[in-house]
């Protein structure tokens, strides 16, 4: 008797498994439903088509030109929203541009956001280590940079001994760097008031 109750005890606990994985894998689905319904409301399903498509188109073009990806993609989305609106207009009376300049907007703008941070990040640096050189405040500080900007022209003088041609450029923006190292150091000597060094700021 003991032996058909586990039998059927085993049954059972069969059955709940199989209902726990069942509704186990309902979930999974329903969440995988609400994931993309979600996606699908920020991001028009046409931009995840254009991008497949760009990324396809993309890889052609950098079997052409690999140095250049972020040009290529760019090149890509532009081709393909061209297309786009063509075949659109041939198939109907109405081209909704606005729809299409929206999907290549969802990728091109993330794509030179990038670019454009790194771009502005390099300018306020330049800016930022330019007004330092021209303008410093502390002595001993323009001392030190001028220091800094006279060994790397030194260095790079040496490195490119055998090909200055080819790389007078990096070496006139290393003399200019210089150049702006020695005019902040003029602009402290013609300073009416006392020179500011470390020793008398800490003091």
């Amino acid at each position: 008797m003991s032996a058909i109750t586990d039998f059927f005890q085993k049954i059972q606990n069969q059955i709940i498994e199989i209902q726990t994985t069942i509704n186990q894998i309902k979930t999974s689905w329903e969440n995988f439903q609400k994931f993309w319904d979600l996606f699908f409301t920020l991001v028009p399903w046409e931009v995840l088509l254009l991008l497949i498509f760009s990324v396809i188109l993309l890889s052609i073009f950098n079997s052409v030109s690999p140095k250049t990806p972020k040009a290529n993609l760019t090149i890509a989305i532009l081709l393909l929203s061209a297309l786009w609106i063509y075949f659109w207009g041939l198939f109907s009376q109405e081209v909704s541009y606005g729809k299409v300049i929206i999907a290549s907007l969802y990728i091109l703008l993330p794509l030179h956001a990038i670019g454009l941070g790194q771009w502005v990040y390099g300018w306020g640096k330049q800016i930022y280590w330019k007004k330092r050189r021209i303008a410093p405040v502390l002595w001993d500080s323009a001392l030190h940079q001028l220091s800094l900007d006279y060994h790397q022209l030194v260095g790079k003088a040496h490195l490119y001994h055998d090909k200055i041609q080819e790389n007078r450029g990096s070496l006139l923006e290393e003399l200019d760097r210089l150049d702006q190292s020695i005019k902040g150091i003029r602009s402290l000597l013609l300073q009416e008031k006392p020179i500011p060094n470390k020793n008398s700021e800490e003091s």
